[in-house]
């Protein structure tokens, strides 16, 4: 009888898993779950296609169904988990109205969270200020990291380009970074890309699946998707997946890249994790990646393409097949001359110090012994992003401007915009010297 009262008792706790894996796919992945704690932890945003809606991913010790409550709404979660003690969350908040505040809290029963605020993005909007990083994990410059990304009160989103939290098949690793990010992922999304180590040992893909969310459904296999923001479209792609002519990410990167309104949306860039030029010596460019899709983004005129893999930092000039195509003027640049690559390793993990020398042609600046992340600015009067590289000392590594407009006096050959200007001064000089001879016979 106490037999039989213990598996009613077991399957009691566990009719509130109906809603997402069955009683047989909880058994078998994750029997940890069956009873414990559940406390909300680990809460983060999770942004849809659509700036009305927000999904928001939490973690518990045991198995429950959840909710998800917002300005006087609720709605219930789906409960999943996969091979750790660990069971997930995920519930949608809709009806949002991008610009204003959300107040929300998730949790059941008598296990609630604290009250969170965020402000859904208005894709309209003429100004955005967001922060990118790559390689993370838990390293103590990496938690410098987070604390900057926490203390600032002004950037609305974080992207990441793969390599997030260095698990690499201990699954407690992303409890603890999660944990850490809470302050910062339960007011402002954080959208990312994946690296070589989501693909973990003895998972695969699968914690990155269950912990982060592209497309609303629970155990997502979507690794590429797209963002709408003001005045910037942002693709993740993945480095990890087929990307070659013919293949589902490359079709999908052709339709994607080639459907932006770019009158409405003039800025176009790429987050993917390995990257495309690299002068760093321990990885380098992934020659493989550039041949498949460098064409691809130069059609397309995308205009940043933003990685890590190389633990260092690196701005490319605007180039295509490694020619330098455009150096501006004074760290300011307009669109059209292809696009600037960034690496930008730097968030926490090992430096790799060692590079190609001489230094390539293609390589605008670069810098092998420093950590930090990168700031990124768009003003919709001025129609222009600024990005400024941040050190965890305090001090600016790099900064430079990308412009829609053409910038005046880039070319000896161009003045005010009208090509062949230079061209056109020996005349003006020798009419300027005639006019001042009949003066001076009058």
């Amino acid at each position: 009888m106490r037999t039989i009262a213990a598996c009613l008792f077991i399957l009691l706790l566990l009719m509130p898993l109906a809603q997402a894996q069955s009683l047989n796919e909880a058994f078998q992945e994750c029997p940890g779950t069956i009873v414990g704690n559940t406390e909300p932890q680990q809460i983060h945003l999770q942004v849809t296609d659509n700036p009305a809606t927000m999904n928001v991913i939490w973690a518990t010790e045991g198995r429950a169904t959840g909710e998800v409550e917002w300005n006087g709404q609720t709605a219930v979660s789906s409960d999943y988990c996969y091979n750790h003690d660990m069971a997930f969350h995920m519930a949608t908040m809709t009806g949002l109205i991008p610009g204003e505040e959300v107040t929300y809290r998730v949790g059941s029963g008598n296990s609630w969270s604290n009250e969170y605020t965020f402000t859904p993005i208005d894709p309209d909007a003429l100004h955005f200020e967001w922060i990118a990083i790559a390689d993370h994990g838990e390293s103590s410059e990496g938690m410098d990291v987070s604390d900057a990304i926490i203390a600032d009160n002004d950037a609305q989103l974080v992207t990441l380009s793969g390599d997030i939290s260095y698990a690499d098949g201990e699954q407690s690793t992303w409890d603890i970074w999660f944990d850490y990010q809470e302050d910062s992922m339960t007011e402002i999304p954080w959208l990312t890309a994946v690296g070589n180590h989501e693909n973990e040992p003895g998972y695969g893909f699968t914690p990155y699946e269950h912990r982060f969310d592209s497309d609303g459904q629970i155990e997502s296999e979507i690794f590429w998707y797209s963002r709408q923001y003001p005045g910037v479209h942002m693709v993740f792609m993945s480095t990890e997946h087929d990307y070659e002519p013919g293949s589902e990410q490359y079709t999908w990167l052709n339709q994607e890249l080639g459907s932006i309104d770019r009158e409405r949306t003039p800025f176009l860039i790429v987050h993917g994790h390995k990257p495309m030029y690299s002068s760093n010596s321990y990885h380098g460019s992934e020659v493989e990646l550039r041949d498949a899709l460098e064409d691809l983004y130069v059609e397309h005129e995308v205009d940043l393409v933003i990685a890590g893999h190389d633990h260092f930092y690196e701005r490319t000039w605007p180039v295509s097949s490694e020619s330098v195509m455009n150096k501006g003027m004074d760290n300011r640049f307009a669109q059209g001359h292809g696009p600037i690559h960034l690496v930008i390793g730097i968030a926490g993990r090992s430096a790799y110090e060692e590079l190609d020398e001489p230094q390539p042609e293609w390589s605008a600046f670069r810098e092998n012994s420093t950590y930090g992340w990168t700031r990124w600015v768009y003003d919709g009067e001025t129609r222009e992003i600024t990005a400024t590289h941040h050190r965890i000392d305090g001090t600016i590594g790099d900064q430079f401007t990308l412009q829609e407009a053409p910038i005046i006096g880039e070319s000896e050959n161009e003045f005010l915009g009208v090509p062949g200007f230079g061209s056109l001064l020996p005349i003006l000089a020798m009419l300027g010297a005639s006019l001042n001879e009949s003066r001076k016979e009058k």
